[in-house]
């Protein structure tokens, strides 16, 4: 998707960002114990996202929030910015986890297609003001290629699935062109469901409607102009 693809990430150095500034991570936890505590400071640095926003959020905070020392977040994340950066990357991930576990085994078109449905509109978890925040600051703290990897991943595992059921699809219609399609539209209908109608996700009726929609495109022949 080319918005967290499933992020809209059309801005850029109009919000400041300093390219001198490091946001990647300083180490990554590799005890059960240290990835507790780095999976506790995500957590609190998207609450404090949500609730007070990014000019008010500090290492401190967010520290204090998870209940951790200072020290042990500097072990880290070296500042602010590279903390958003984990956020992001941290629900990006939980987002194409989403979609690769929904189809792992489906013995039809149309349960693929609910299953990768629901990824998008159920299954992962929509708080439409941390994906606003999230949206925002993506680029601003150096994330602004992930929206296009996220897509791209995204897009692949579609692919795969109906390559899978190819014998379902219609004749003309290839998988790669498909996915990219769906992808698109999945993006777009959540996108525009967060920003809309945040009080109405998840939406049954949208699920149904978007299989409809998923469901004829993939296995109408197509008909032509003119």
């Amino acid at each position: 998707m080319t918005n967290l693809s499933f992020f809209v990430f059309a801005f850029g150095p109009a919000f400041g960002m300093n390219p001198q500034v490091d946001v990647n991570p300083r180490k990554f936890p590799r005890q059960a114990r240290a990835r507790a505590t780095v999976e506790a400071i995500i957590v609190a640095t998207a609450q404090l996202l949500t609730e007070e926003g990014f000019e008010a959020l500090t290492t401190a905070r967010v520290a204090e929030r998870a209940g951790v020392s200072v020290g042990s977040l500097y072990q880290y994340f070296p500042n602010k910015r590279a903390l958003a950066a984990a956020v992001v990357d941290h629900h990006s991930e939980k987002l194409v986890a989403a979609f690769d576990a929904a189809w792992q085994s489906h013995d039809t078109l149309a349960a693929a297609v609910d299953s990768m449905i629901r990824a998008a509109l159920v299954t992962h978890p929509h708080r439409p003001e941390l994906h606003r925040a999230l949206n925002e600051l993506a680029p601003r703290v150096g994330r602004a290629e992930k929206a296009q990897q996220i897509s791209a991943r995204i897009a692949g595992l579609i692919e795969t699935v109906l390559a899978r059921h190819r014998h379902e699809l219609a004749p003309d219609l290839e998988p790669a062109d498909a996915a990219a399609l769906i992808e698109t539209v999945l993006e777009t209908v959540s996108h525009r469901a967060i920003q809309d109608h945040p009080a109405s996700i998840p939406d049954e009726k949208a699920v149904i409607q978007c299989r409809r929609l998923i469901l004829a495109y993939l296995t109408s022949p197509c008909i032509g102009v003119g």
